[in-house]
């Protein structure tokens, strides 16, 4: 059975500055416009002298909504720099580690800065348009801003068919940028990666799966996401054997190991 992660994070090394990661306004703040217009609604319909269960229900959803702004400003905090969850991933700290689906560069400026003897690649076809001016020059930026452009660059490329040679990397890790796929290509995509892993290549794997954080944040609409069961699963059918399994925040996470020979 795969070991549990630890859920604490490892402290992240203090930056050369702090990069802006671009992730617009609506991800980080977008909750209180409707926490303001329900508690709005609650106090007119309250003043106006209706009984409690004509304004209570705005009440609670104004509160609903405000402890959605503090999930997403304060748990998930899209445009700070991920920390690296505290893993055995890339244990020796060095290597060189593909980042997919980099967006901006959370995750490969975390890589970076936890393991200093690493050289990063991120890799997108930025087209995501929740990144304000999105691209492999914005990212670039990011990684120069973060004091790891010196091991840190950038590749545009579909993860799909993934513009490398076999057996490039010693590890890869994603966060929250392969389940934007649907099924067929999530598979595919992890079989991209494990090709451009070396044999018993590592990938830490972070996926945003149904639980009470994301309930809070998105409502109904995390019901859509896909569960553990099917990233435990589509793992082992693409090659790889996981190792370990947990969750950080609010995110899945799994560290595997390529299993080709």
């Amino acid at each position: 059975m795969p070991q549990e992660l630890n859920h604490e994070m490892a402290p992240p090394v203090p930056p050369a500055s702090s990069p802006g990661l671009q992730y617009h306004w609506v991800w980080t703040w977008g909750h209180l416009i409707p926490a303001v217009l329900f508690a709005a609604a609650a106090a007119a319909v309250g003043l106006a002298g209706a009984p409690w269960w004509a304004w209570g229900p705005l009440a609670v959803l104004a509160a609903w909504a405000f402890a959605g702004f503090l999930v997403m400003r304060f748990g998930i905090r899209m445009n700070q720099v991920s920390e690296l969850p505290d893993t055995p991933f890339l244990k020796g700290g060095a290597g060189r580690v593909l980042d997919i689906g980099c967006g901006s560069g959370r995750v490969s400026i975390a890589i970076a800065r936890a393991r200093p003897g690493a050289t990063v690649v991120g890799l997108d076809n930025f087209s995501a348009g929740y990144i304000r001016g999105n691209s492999a020059a914005n990212t670039e930026q990011n990684f120069l801003a973060a004091g790891v452009a010196n091991r840190a660059s950038v590749r545009s490329g579909d993860m799909r068919e993934m513009p490398f040679e076999d057996g490039s990397f010693d590890a890869a890790a994603s966060s929250a940028a392969i389940d934007h796929l649907p099924p067929d290509e999530i598979r595919q995509t992890l079989r991209e990666v494990s090709r451009v892993l070396v044999p018993g290549g590592q990938l830490l794997l972070m996926v945003i799966v149904p639980n009470v954080w994301l309930t809070i944040a998105y409502g109904p609409l995390v019901w859509r996401m896909r569960r553990r069961a099917f990233w435990r699963a589509a793992l082992a059918e693409t090659g790889f054997a996981i190792d370990r399994e947990g969750s950080a925040r609010t995110t899945a996470l799994f560290l595997a190991r390529s299993n080709k020979k």
